[in-house]
C-alpha cells in the first residue's frame, strides 16, 4: 500500500468543538452585532482584557476574561471617539494598551487599567490623524516590533511609530504610505514582519516590502466577486491564504504562493450563501477557522505547506448565530483538557466561548504534541530597530504546566542566553519609552523622575495607571527575577549575536568571559539560592491494602470552597452524589475496598461545606443549601450498612442567614463555630456557640461573596478573603475591622490560611490571565499589599493551601491537577525581601498517575515517626483514597530526630470552652505541647552529645584531591551513560513511529491516545 495515503493524518483531525455552558459565557451584554466595516471581527480578546462594540456610538465595551456570567453591569464603557468605531486592536506585547480607530479615520491609542475593586480605567496616550475622513478598515500591530502599527482606511495602507510619544500629544505622519488605486479591503503582516499583503476593491491581490519600496513587489488577480475580500499570511510561510466571491457571488476560498499571484496554488468554491467569511488563522496549530456571518457554525481548515493545502474538518456548532468572533490568547487555555483553541463568537448580547479540543484517552499529562511552542509577550525588537532594516523574531515559550514550581535558577538554565545579557525593562506609569530611552538598570536622576510623562511602553506590559499589573502569562519570560512565571520557558534556539548597548560594554563581560567578573555574578546567584533541609521530602504511598478502593459514587463538583474530604484519628468523610446532600462515613481503621454501598449522612439539602470538631472525632457539622447548620454525632462502631441517617442531633439557623459558603471550627476554644454566608447580599460571618446552640458574633462588611477564612493560632482574629478583591482582618469577638488591604486581581476563588503562630498570612488563587500565585502577606500591615508573591502556573483548578506549622512547609494542592507543590516558608517580614530574596523556598513536589480531587492530613501525633513520617496524608482521587507517608529521609534512623520533630500543638484539647471565649476571658492554660518522640527511643541530639568526637582519618592532601578526583570522574561516567540511554530510546521511539513502507500499516503507538 502506498506511503501517501497516510501522509496527510494530522493529529488534529478529530478536533472537536465546544460551545461553554451558559454561565460560563459572557452575557446580558449591550453589544453591538453591526459592525461599521465589512471586515470588522466586533471583539478581540488579549490576555487580561476583552473589547467588543458597544451599542452607543463611539463606545467600546471593556471586560476583564475572567468575569463571566451575567456582566451587563460590570461593563466599562470607554468613549473612544466622537463617531462611530470601525476597528480596534490590542498590542500582542503589552495587554493593556489597546488601539481604536474611527469612521472619521481617527486612530487612538489607550491605556486599561483596573484597581484591587474591579474598577476599569482607561487614559488616552495618543491621538493618530491618518488624514483619509474615511473609516479604518483595519488596525494590525507589527507582529515583532513593538510601537510598529499599520493601519488601512479608504485606498491608503499606513505604518506608524507609535513609541516614544508623550502622553496625551499628537502624530500625523505616518513612516510609510501604501498607496492603492482603490478602497483597501484587508491587510496581514507576514509573522516575521518583513512583508506586508492587502487585498482591494480592485479584486488585486499585493504584497509589499515597505522598508523598500512604498509600491508592491508582487501583485495579481484574486477573487473577481465585488464583494469584500480578505488575506491572512500563513504564520511564516510564504503562503497567503483569502476568502472572497466569485463572480457568480459564490463564496470561495483560496491559498496563493507570496512569490507568484498569477494563480492560486488552491481554490475552493464552498457555496452560495452570503454570509462574510471572517478567518482567524492559529499559526501554533496551522488551523484555519471561519466562522461566517448569520451563520450558527464555524468551518476550519488544516494548511500544509504542499497540495493539497487545504484538509477541512467537521464544523463546529454554536448556540446562537455570528456576527463575529476573535481567537484568545494561548496562555488563557485550558492545556491540561487538550484545548488548543479557543474562540469568542459575538452573538445577540453575549460573547461565546468555543473551546477546540482534541480527545485523548488520558489527561493526566501534559501532551506536548499538541503544544509546539508559542510567541511569548516579550517583542523581537524596538521600532527603530525595525525601520533600520532590522528583522528578529519573538522569542517562543512553552505552555506546559510542568516547568511551575521549578527553582528560579533552574528555570534561567532554560533561558536563552542573550537573556542574561538584556538589561531589565521598566518604565514609568503610563509611558512608552522609545528604544532609544534609557534602561531602567541605569539611575534615575532627579529631572527624569519629575519630567512629563510619555506613551507608555511597549516593552513594559506590566505598567499600568494604577501601578498595578496586568502580568500577562508570559510578560517577564526573559527577566532574571524571583518571581519569574514557572509555567513558561524561552526557547534556547539557536544562538544570536546581539550588539551590546553602551551600558552593557560598560559593565558586562562577552558571555564566553572566565574572568572574575563572570565568575563573581556566578558565585552571587549560588549564594543568593537557598536550600531547605526538607528539599529531599520524599511520598511514598502505602500499601494498597491500606487505601480505600473503588469508591463508586463519589461527588466532585462541589463549590470551590467547599473541602471534598475530612479526616480525624476515627472517621474519613467524602461527599457522594445523589438527592438530598449526602456525606459518606468511613473508619479509618477499616480501610479496602468500598464499593457503592457508603453509610451516609443526608442532610436533605444540596451540601455546601462539612467540617469534624477537632475536640470530639465523632461529631460532623455540615452546611446545606435550605441555609441550615446541622450536627451529627457519629457513633463509635460508624454507620449501620442498613439506612442513611436523615435526622441531624441539632440544627442552627438564622433569620437573615443565606448561601453558606463555609464553615470553620475555633482552634482552641471547644464548641465555638463560623460561618459565612451571603444573606441577600449582605455577606455575614457568624460565630455560634454549639453548646448554647445560639448566635453569639455578626460581623459584616465584606462586599461580596466570601471565599475563605482562617483563625489565627490563639482564635483572637479570623482574615479572610472576598470576591471584592480584598483581604481583611477581624476581631473575633467584636468583630471589628482590623486591617484591609488588596488581595488577588482575579474575581475567581482564592483560599486563605494564618501560618502557625506568626503574623503572616497565605492566600492563594489566581492573577489576570488565569495565572495561579501565591501571596504572602503581613497581618499587621495589610494596606502595603503582599510582601512576597510566589507565581505557579496557568490552570484553572482553584488551589488550596495545607501548612504544617512545625516544619513550615506549606503545601498547595488543587483539584484536577496530579502535582502537589510544596515550599518551604523563612517566616520573615517586609524587610527580608528584596531582589534575589525571597521567603519561598522549593522543596520537592508530589507526583502521582492519577488526578488529584482534595487532600487531608491526620494530627501529627498519629505519624510514624520511627520512619520520619513527618505527615500522614490522605489524598483523594476520583474513585479512591489514598494514604501517603510524607518523610524525610536520613541515615541515622534508629535515633528520633528531634530536629524534625519539635514538640507540636496539641490540636485535639481545647484549652477554653465556648463561655469563656464570648465572655472575653483568658485561655485556662497555654496549649498544650506534646513529644513525638516514642518511649525508649533515644534523640539523635542526646546521642551526639553524649558520644565523644573521634579524629578524622589522616591523609594528605593529594591524596584527597586525587579521590575527589577520581570521584568526579566516575560521576561524569554516569552521565555520559544515561545520556547515551536516553538517546537510544528516543531513536527506538523514532523507529517504532515510523510506517512500514511496504504495507503501509499504521503502528498502534501512531494513533491519538
Amino acid at each position: 500500500m502506498s506511503r501517501k495515503l497516510f501522509a496527510n493524518f494530522s493529529k488534529y483531525r478529530n478536533a472537536v468543538g465546544k460551545a461553554a455552558k451558559h454561565e460560563d459565557a459572557y452575557t446580558d451584554l449591550r453589544l453591538s452585532v453591526n459592525p461599521s466595516t465589512d471586515t470588522c471581527q466586533l471583539v478581540k480578546v488579549s490576555q487580561a482584557w476583552i473589547a467588543f462594540k458597544h451599542t452607543s456610538g463611539g463606545t467600546i465595551g471593556i471586560l476583564p476574561v475572567e468575569t463571566v456570567g451575567r456582566v451587563g453591569q460590570n461593563t466599562h464603557l470607554l468613549s473612544a471617539h466622537s463617531s462611530g468605531v470601525s476597528d480596534w486592536e490590542f498590542s500582542p506585547f503589552d495587554a493593556s494598551l489597546l488601539i481604536t480607530g474611527s469612521e472619521n479615520g481617527e486612530v487612538k491609542v489607550w491605556r486599561i487599567s483596573g484597581d484591587s475593586k474591579g474598577a476599569v480605567g482607561t487614559e488616552l496616550l495618543l491621538t493618530i490623524t491618518t488624514g483619509t475622513g474615511k473609516p479604518l478598515e483595519t488596525i494590525l500591530h507589527h507582529p515583532t516590533a513593538q510601537g510598529i502599527v499599520a493601519t488601512a482606511s479608504h485606498n491608503v495602507v499606513q505604518i506608524w511609530d507609535i513609541s516614544g510619544k508623550d502622553q496625551g500629544s499628537s502624530l500625523s505622519s505616518a513612516v510609510y504610505t501604501l498607496e492603492h488605486p482603490n478602497a483597501v479591503f484587508s491587510l496581514s503582516w507576514k509573522a516575521d514582519g518583513m512583508l506586508l499583503a492587502t487585498t482591494c476593491k480592485d479584486t488585486l491581490i499585493r504584497v509589499f516590502d515597505p522598508r523598500q519600496q512604498e509600491s508592491p513587489i508582487q501583485s495579481g488577480q484574486g477573487h473577481p466577486g465585488n464583494r469584500p475580500s480578505r488575506v491572512v499570511w500563513l504564520g511564516e510561510k510564504d503562503l497567503l491564504f483569502t476568502v472572497g466571491f466569485s463572480k457568480m457571488r459564490e463564496r470561495e476560498i483560496a491559498v496563493w504562493s507570496a512569490h507568484d499571484l498569477s494563480k492560486p496554488l488552491e481554490l475552493k468554491r464552498t457555496d452560495s450563501s452570503s454570509g462574510l467569511m471572517l478567518p482567524l488563522y492559529d499559526e501554533d496549530t496551522s488551523v484555519m477557522f471561519i466562522p461566517s456571518r448569520g451563520e450558527s457554525t464555524i468551518r476550519w481548515i488544516e494548511m500544509a505547506d504542499s497540495a493539497p493545502y487545504m484538509t477541512e474538518g467537521a464544523a463546529f456548532a454554536v448556540p446562537h448565530p455570528v456576527a463575529g468572533a476573535g481567537l484568545a490568547p494561548k496562555a488563557l487555555l485550558n492545556v491540561m483538557q487538550t484545548e488548543v483553541v479557543r474562540i469568542l463568537a459575538v452573538s445577540a448580547n453575549s460573547l461565546w466561548p468555543v473551546s477546540v479540543s482534541i480527545p485523548r484517552r488520558s489527561y493526566l499529562d501534559f501532551h506536548a504534541d499538541l503544544y509546539p511552542e508559542t510567541k511569548s509577550t516579550t517583542p523581537g525588537l524596538e521600532a527603530s530597530a525595525w525601520l533600520l532594516g532590522e528583522n528578529k523574531p519573538v522569542p517562543r515559550v512553552s505552555l506546559d504546566p510542568g516547568m511551575a514550581g521549578k527553582p528560579v535558577w533552574a528555570q534561567h538554565a532554560v533561558t536563552t542566553l542573550t537573556s542574561e545579557t538584556k538589561a531589565p525593562i521598566a518604565s514609568k506609569q503610563n509611558s512608552i519609552p522609545s528604544s532609544s530611552t534609557p534602561s531602567s538598570a541605569s539611575p534615575t536622576t532627579p529631572s527624569a523622575s519629575t519630567s512629563a510623562p510619555t506613551v507608555a511602553s511597549f516593552a513594559s506590559p506590566m505598567s499600568s495607571s494604577a501601578g498595578k499589573s496586568a502580568e500577562p502569562a508570559t510578560a517577564k519570560a526573559q527577566e532574571v527575577t524571583t518571581e519569574k512565571l514557572a509555567s513558561l520557558s524561552v526557547s534556547t534556539g539557536a544562538p544570536e549575536t546581539h550588539p551590546a548597548s553602551p551600558s552593557q560594554s560598560a559593565t558586562s563581560a562577552p558571555s564566553s568571559s572566565r574572568g572574575p567578573s563572570s565568575a563573581s555574578s556566578a558565585a552571587m546567584r549560588l549564594a543568593a539560592h537557598q536550600t531547605s533541609k526538607f528539599r529531599f521530602l520524599t511520598f511514598k504511598p502505602y500499601h494498597i491494602s491500606q487505601h480505600f478502593e473503588s469508591i463508586i459514587g463519589l461527588s466532585i463538583s462541589a463549590a470551590p470552597e467547599c473541602n471534598l474530604i475530612e479526616v480525624n484519628s476515627k472517621f474519613l468523610a467524602l461527599p457522594l452524589q445523589g438527592t438530598g446532600g449526602r456525606v459518606g462515613i468511613l473508619k479509618t481503621t477499616e480501610p479496602g475496598r468500598v464499593g457503592n454501598k457508603i453509610p451516609s449522612l443526608v442532610c436533605s439539602s444540596d451540601l455546601l461545606g462539612f467540617k469534624f470538631d477537632p475536640f470530639n472525632p465523632n461529631r460532623l457539622v455540615t452546611a446545606s443549601d435550605d441555609t441550615k447548620i446541622k450536627g451529627w454525632i457519629i457513633p463509635e462502631e460508624g454507620l449501620g450498612m442498613e439506612s442513611d441517617v436523615t435526622k441531624p442531633d441539632w440544627t442552627l439557623d438564622s433569620p437573615s442567614m443565606d448561601k453558606i459558603s463555609l464553615i470553620l471550627f475555633h482552634p482552641r476554644a471547644k464548641d465555638v463555630l463560623l460561618s459565612a454566608s451571603m444573606d441577600r447580599n449582605d455577606p455575614t460571618l457568624r460565630l455560634w456557640d454549639l453548646s448554647a446552640q445560639k448566635e453569639m458574633v455578626t460581623i459584616k462588611g465584606h462586599k461580596d461573596v466570601i471565599f475563605s477564612c482562617d483563625f489565627n493560632h490563639d482564635g483572637s482574629k479570623i482574615v479572610s478573603v472576598c470576591r471584592d478583591k480584598k483581604i481583611r482582618v477581624w476581631d473575633a469577638l467584636t468583630g471589628e475591622l482590623l486591617q484591609e488591604g488588596p488581595g488577588h486581581d482575579s474575581l475567581r476563588s482564592s483560599r486563605v490560611l494564618w501560618l502557625g503562630e506568626s503574623d503572616l498570612v497565605a492566600s492563594v488563587g489566581f492573577g489576570r490571565g488565569s495565572q495561579r500565585e501565591i501571596l504572602l502577606f503581613d497581618s499587621n500591615d495589610l494596606k502595603g499589599g503582599p510582601i512576597d508573591k510566589k507565581l505557579m502556573d496557568i490552570s484553572p483548578g482553584v488551589l488550596i493551601p495545607h501548612y504544617d506549622p512545625d516544619t513550615s512547609v506549606l503545601g498547595i494542592s488543587a483539584r484536577g491537577d496530579r502535582v502537589m507543590k510544596h515550599f518551604e516558608i523563612h517566616l520573615g517580614s517586609r524587610k527580608d525581601v528584596g531582589p534575589g530574596k525571597s521567603l519561598f523556598v522549593d522543596v520537592s513536589s508530589l507526583e502521582q498517575t492519577t488526578l488529584q480531587q482534595d487532600v487531608a492530613y491526620l494530627p501529627k501525633r498519629y505519624c510514624d515517626v520511627k520512619e520520619l513520617e513527618l505527615a500522614k496524608m490522605y489524598r483523594l482521587t476520583y474513585n479512591s483514597v489514598e494514604v501517603i507517608r510524607v518523610s524525610v529521609p536520613r541515615n541515622k534512623k534508629e535515633y528520633f530526630q528531634d530536629e524534625l520533630f519539635p514538640d507540636t500543638v496539641d490540636v485535639e484539647t481545647a484549652t477554653m470552652d465556648a463561655s469563656e471565649f464570648f465572655a472575653g476571658a483568658a485561655p485556662r492554660s497555654p496549649p498544650n505541647k506534646i513529644s513525638l518522640c516514642p518511649s525508649g527511643m533515644e534523640s539523635l541530639s542526646h546521642h551526639i552529645a553524649m558520644t565523644p568526637a573521634t579524629p578524622q582519618s589522616g591523609g594528605s592532601s593529594l591524596d584527597k584531591f586525587l579521590q575527589g578526583k577520581q570521584q568526579a570522574a566516575d560521576d561524569e561516567k554516569k552521565r555520559l551513560a544515561m545520556e547515551r540511554m536516553f538517546e537510544t530510546a528516543k531513536e527506538s521511539k523514532a523507529d517504532r513511529d515510523t510506517l512500514v513502507p511496504e504495507t503501509g500499516v499504521v503502528d498502534e503507538d501512531e494513533w491519538d491516545d
